[in-house]
């Protein structure tokens, strides 16, 4: 821990180079701020964070910009909450009432609302219930022997699949099929309808087989795709002003795989989780900072949110965007599942 003397130091260089994008000086610190101390002594407690590793220094006679650790240390200790306002919380509960019972409508929503509160890039992706169950199934014949198996999910999720047969069959034979499982597999997961016994004939087993292997590998997903919002919210910033490494961050985002990819660094239900600079898993994105969150109802349903930025970023009102953001989702989930 960091003496008191220190981490007030640390908390007004982190706090300013946030404002201003610009190192801080022990004098600055020493005119702007009634510390009571000598322009010396905050040399002195600036020299002892540089050698703790939680500011550094650019040019020798340079300013003083706050490191990775000094970033955590501020978010763990230092950071103050900040509340989003009444009249955000009244424009976010209008928005959403407006879209209604619209789930896809619910994700957009959230990313651009996310990207304007925190004023960074906002993801969020649409919640995926943790066992998916059988809605209806419906097979479309495309030529003789193959047809486009289309599933709907009860969490209003459709899956599309080709599906050849052994046979040529007529539209009326994949009619036939459709009823025959749509009757029989209403509300199932897939480990049930993969061990239902019940009599089928050899085509609804076969279809019934194909069905089972879609919506299992459906759960082994852990999140849907993300929607994007507010990129050009951090590709204005000062730090990405080399078009090299804004390049690389938008690589990451295009690429749906390595975006859900860091998605895993939200561990458990439990809380906001900060992922700062170095602490990121892809090379890339070290420069950033992420502030993630999960939403929905523990056990059943879940989608993660979060907002991505320059370590630069207001942590404080990233965290309180993040967080708010998530209790809406969470209650209109639950709203919905209730009314189901």
């Amino acid at each position: 821990m960091l003496t008191e003397r220190s981490a007030n130091i640390l908390k007004i260089i982190v706090d300013e180079y946030v404002r201003t994008a610009l190192p801080i000086g022990s004098e600055t610190i020493a005119h702007k701020y009634n510390l009571g101390v000598s322009p010396a002594t905050i040399r002195n407690e600036i020299a002892r964070l540089e050698r703790d590793g939680y500011v550094l220094r650019r040019h020798i006679s340079g300013g003083s910009v706050p490191s990775d650790r000094g970033y955590r240390y501020y978010v763990e200790h230092l950071m103050q909450k900040t509340d989003i306002s009444t009249d955000e919380q009244l424009m976010v509960s209008h928005l959403f009432h407006q879209v209604e019972r619209e789930l896809e409508q619910w994700t957009r929503l959230a990313a651009a609302l996310l990207a304007r509160m925190a004023n960074n890039l906002a993801l969020v992706t649409f919640p995926k219930a943790m066992h998916s169950s059988f809605a209806r199934v419906e097979l479309v014949s495309l030529q003789e022997s193959t047809a486009l198996l289309i599933l709907l999910l009860q969490e209003a999720r459709l899956k599309h699949q080709l599906i050849a047969f052994d046979r040529a069959l007529t539209q009326e034979d994949l009619n036939a099929v459709s009823r025959e499982l749509n009757d029989l597999l209403s509300g199932l997961t897939w480990s049930q309808i993969l061990s239902y016994k019940g009599e089928l004939t050899p085509l609804a087993a076969d279809v019934k087989k194909t069905i089972a292997e879609i919506m299992a590998d459906e759960d082994k997903r852990s999140y849907e795709e993300p929607y994007i919002e507010g990129l050009r919210n951090i590709v204005i910033q000062p730090e990405f002003s080399d078009s090299r490494e804004i390049i690389g961050i938008v690589d990451v985002l295009e690429n749906k795989g390595a975006l859900k990819a860091l998605l895993p660094e939200v561990p458990n239900w439990d809380g906001v989780h900060v992922v700062i600079g170095g602490e990121n898993r892809e090379d890339t994105m070290r420069g950033c900072s992420m502030v993630l969150t999960l939403y929905g109802i523990p056990g059943e349903v879940k989608g993660a949110l979060g907002i991505i930025g320059p370590t630069r970023m207001e942590y404080g009102r990233a965290v309180s965007s993040v967080r708010y953001l998530s209790s809406v989702m969470t209650n209109l989930v639950g709203d919905l599942h209730k009314g189901r």
